[in-house]
């Protein structure tokens, strides 16, 4: 320490300068990181409240002859074939058909048009809806009784009721009428297919069937009792439903699906290859900042020489001078690297006390991050120290008294 000052005395600005070098790179490394672990946390939250590793498939039209059938053929997939996939699939852990539509919505004097969902129970937790206390979300007995029961999206709620409660309310809905029995939670979301959530309302698909008249279902929502079986239940899925429809279980176009767990993998890949871009950026930067630090300790054991050379003549060995200027150099970069951590850490505190985390999520500082800089800036100090300090122990003493 007392040379470390002595350092900043004789050669204030080339101290500073290196001192401002180290600060900056692990600044850099510690704002990068935290702020894209932050950004990815908030990407997958709202990309968990679509529904947690859940594939969503589209029944479309056939691009491929099948039997005779010439390309071109809708795929028409009814409800009691979707709900007999579970015993004919293996490895499905959930599944719930799903009907689509519009219509206008009425609540005493209010009327909004709103999107329709006809689902079974299973869509819930498929999908994280999570109803709001006093409420419930649909359960098998309003299936299978096809009740006029609807649940509703907070933004629904909010424009048909205000801040009114919603729950035991009735609603119209082509002439008949339905009692409010849940309002959904609300919840960042950031994917959808035709409305969020919060701008739908959803009933049960039996009752779906006998109001719009539909038979045919729009969308099938599932999951895999494992992730790294989903691929595998999509292709059984399709191969099921090909035989009942009448497709080629080759024909992808036919039943399109949006797989959230392959696009989740996706997303971490390419923020993994962000942190390693970013980080590899400020670590050059630490290094530059080490290049300075080598420098100056250089400078420090030229200046020091006849001192070495005293010192060593009445005894110290080269380890003890080795050690002294090794651990002059770590000091200094200690000191650089904490005022680069308090600064990251003052403008993390700063930023996540901002509306801006609505957008960016929150900034925080890894334990792998913490690791990281701590190695690095551990190795740029005995990197950087390591040659002007085996220089200095090598002197010979009668040498560098005569210097």
């Amino acid at each position: 320490m007392r040379e470390l000052v002595v350092a900043l005395r004789e050669e204030k600005g080339r101290t500073l300068s290196t001192l401002l070098g180290l600060a900056w790179g692990i600044f850099a490394i510690l704002i990068m990181l935290s702020f894209g672990t932050g950004l990815e946390e908030l990407l997958q939250r709202k990309a968990a409240n679509l529904g947690p590793g859940i594939a969503i498939a589209f029944p479309r039209r056939t691009v491929l002859p099948h039997e005779g059938w010439a390309p071109g053929r809708p795929v028409l997939v009814r409800r009691e074939q979707v709900e007999a996939l579970p015993t004919e699939v293996r490895g499905l852990a959930a599944i719930s058909p799903e009907f689509i539509g519009r219509d206008r919505l009425a609540a005493g004097d209010r009327v909004l048009r709103v999107t329709l969902s006809g689902v079974a129970p299973a869509y819930a937790g498929l999908r994280s809806w999570r109803v709001e206390p006093g409420g419930r979300f649909l359960n098998d007995r309003d299936g299978t009784g096809a009740r006029r029961v609807a649940v509703l999206g907070n933004r629904v709620r909010d424009l048909l009721f205000g801040t009114r409660p919603a729950v035991g309310e009735w609603l119209l809905l082509r002439g008949a009428r339905f009692r409010v029995v849940g309002v959904l939670a609300p919840k960042l979301q950031d994917s959808s297919y035709s409305s969020e959530d919060q701008d739908r309302v959803c009933i049960p698909a039996t009752t779906f069937e006998e109001i719009m008249g539909d038979r045919f279902v729009d969308a099938l929502v599932y999951r895999a009792g494992s992730l790294s079986e989903q691929a595998e239940v999509t292709a059984r899925i399709r191969r099921a439903l090909a035989r009942a429809c009448g497709f080629s279980p080759l024909d992808e176009a036919a039943l399109q699906v949006w797989d959230t767990a392959a696009e989740a993998r996706m997303r971490s890949y390419t923020f993994l290859g962000l942190d390693l871009m970013l980080g590899g950026s400020a670590a050059l930067t630490l290094l530059v900042g080490g290049v300075g630090v080598g420098n100056l300790m250089f400078i420090r054991v030229r200046k020091r020489t006849r001192e070495i050379g005293i010192l060593m003549a009445l005894g110290a060995r080269p380890r003890a001078i080795l050690a002294g200027v090794l651990g002059e150099t770590l000091m200094l970069v200690g000191l650089g690297g904490l005022s680069g951590a308090g600064a990251a850490f003052l403008v993390i505190v700063v930023v996540a006390a901002t509306p801006l985390t609505a957008h960016i999520g929150v900034p925080r500082i890894s334990l792998p991050a913490a690791a990281i800089t701590v190695a690095l800036l551990g190795g740029v100090g005995l990197l950087a120290g390591w040659f002007p300090a085996r220089r200095a122990a090598r002197l010979d003493p009668v040498q560098a008294l005569t210097e």
